[in-house]
């Protein structure tokens, strides 16, 4: 990539600072995609974190349940 990038900014005799520019334009875009790339991955994995701790919570939910019915259910045979 960069080896064409210079080819085409030596033959359009563009000169240094049009090159230079032009190296710097590519690492701008190169640098925006790898950005882009790393966020679109740590999403994912905090997706995957999330329905986890959805997923423990309503096994949380299940439990606070069946401990609500036990506790019923003793309290009414104490009577």
């Amino acid at each position: 990539m960069w080896d064409a990038m210079i080819n085409y900014g030596m033959q359009s005799g563009i000169g240094v600072f049009g090159l230079l520019f032009m190296m710097l334009l590519g690492t701008a875009i190169y640098g925006v995609r790898w950005v882009v790339t790393m966020n679109n991955e740590r999403e994912q994995r905090y997706i995957s974190v999330i329905e986890k701790q959805a997923e423990s919570l309503k096994s949380l939910h299940e439990a606070q349940r069946d401990i609500k019915e036990i506790k019923e259910y003793i309290y009414s045979n104490k009577r």
